[in-house]
């Protein structure tokens, strides 16, 4: 099982409530590269950890009010 990043639990896609498991070596890879935007391969959405909300990828980078 892969583990989020950031809070170190299992990576279960906040979209779908499935478990994260990469298709390809290269998105195992970019999972530990938190800027890199990570799509679920079961939903095709952005992949945001259920555990604690973490965005693998920016969705909106000037969100500065």
């Amino acid at each position: 099982m892969i583990k989020c990043s950031f809070c170190e639990g299992p990576l279960v896609c906040k979209s779908c409530n499935r478990p994260f498991h990469p298709r390809e070596g290269e998105t195992h890879v970019a999972v530990y590269q938190p800027d890199m935007e990570i799509y679920c391969p079961d939903c095709q959405k952005l992949l945001v950890c259920k555990a604690c909300g973490f965005v693998y990828g920016d969705e909106k980078e000037d969100d500065q009010s």
